[in-house]
């Protein structure tokens, strides 16, 4: 491919670009009937139902997981489906938000009468023209201003479903108060992969009470082997006479051992023991308790106070556990 095909791509892709972020700029325009959306959304006494077809019905599947990410109950319901059965999912109380550029879509303009017709709904229109059908039949409308799709002969729809995309996202920011809605209650609906390392606590992970190996400074050695064996961590903690962790004894400190001696008799734990351990707090996330697993090539921390009283045990099976 030559340096003047490469030319005329760039310029293809800067073009749209172009429009589609002047898609979203214009959004700006339509903030009043954004807020004037999510005020009607945030008195609804039901679900959230998104509609749309064609490339329509993607935007809406993703704004429906959006607002279920966020803790709304919401769901996408095709309009086609919604026609053969599927709008006995609709209650008195929803709201429904249709997405049609156009606002002609025959599907969607369907669907939208016979929800009207039988259920006590509001509707909230995403649409190009204020004198468009489904507008005439909507509740609330939020307009997207585009000039150009940024698509070969305007043909798909590119600019349009990007700023429809965006309006999806400022009506799921617009229900959530940042004030009410933490971490935790993310980490509800994101139990899994890495944002369930970072938003889970180790105390809702770790192993605690009778299942945790412990043992005291003077048990034998042959004894604190039998506790690893039982409680199958791989590692006993070491408490002192007030119960502070002092040290943790692991598998491979017994190897260690048998390598340089024929006996443990007369072995106490502490004198074989690594002190020292690497510990973690309750309330440090998983991600943090990964990060010092990794760093020291360890699988087990010991739980501890700042006093450094046990109070748990997390093991690198637990993380994998909680999270996949």
């Amino acid at each position: 491919m030559g340096l003047n095909s490469l030319k005329v791509i760039e310029n293809r892709i800067f073009s749209t670009l172009g429009k589609e972020v002047e898609a979203v700029s214009g959004l700006s325009k339509s903030i009043f009937e954004i807020v004037s959306a999510v005020s009607l959304l945030s008195r609804r006494k039901g679900k959230i139902i998104i509609t749309g077809v064609g490339k329509s019905a993607f935007i809406g599947m993703k704004m429906a997981a959006t607002f279920t990410s966020l803790g709304h109950h919401a769901f996408f319901l095709h309009p086609v489906d919604a026609l053969h059965g599927d709008s006995g999912v609709v209650f008195d109380g929803d709201i429904v938000i249709a997405v049609s550029f156009s606002g002609e879509s025959n599907e969607v303009l369907k669907v939208i009468r016979h929800i009207k017709k039988t259920f006590l709904v509001k509707v909230i229109a995403i649409t190009r023209s204020k004198k468009s059908s489904l507008r005439k039949l909507a509740d609330k409308s939020i307009t997207i201003r585009i000039k150009d799709e940024g698509s070969p002969s305007g043909l798909a729809p590119m600019a349009s479903t990007t700023a429809s995309l965006v309006v999806g996202d400022l009506l799921a920011v617009g229900l959530v108060d940042p004030k009410k809605y933490k971490d935790t209650h993310f980490a509800k609906f994101h139990p899994g992969g890495s944002l369930g390392l970072r938003l889970k606590t180790v105390e809702e992970t770790m192993i605690k009470g009778s299942k945790m190996p412990m043992v005291r400074g003077e048990t034998l050695f042959k004894k604190a082997i039998l506790e690893i064996s039982k409680k199958r961590k791989g590692v006993v903690g070491v408490l002192d006479r007030l119960g502070k962790l002092v040290g943790v004894l692991t598998d491979g400190d017994v190897r260690r051992f048998f390598t340089l001696h024929d006996s443990s008799s007369g072995v106490s734990v502490k004198d074989v023991m690594t002190t020292n351990p690497k510990i973690i707090s309750a309330t440090d996330s998983l991600e943090r308790a990964l990060e010092i697993m990794e760093r020291f090539k360890i699988t087990t921390l010991f739980v501890t106070t700042k006093g450094k009283k046990v109070i748990g045990l997390i093991h690198l099976h637990d993380i994998i556990e909680a999270t996949s």
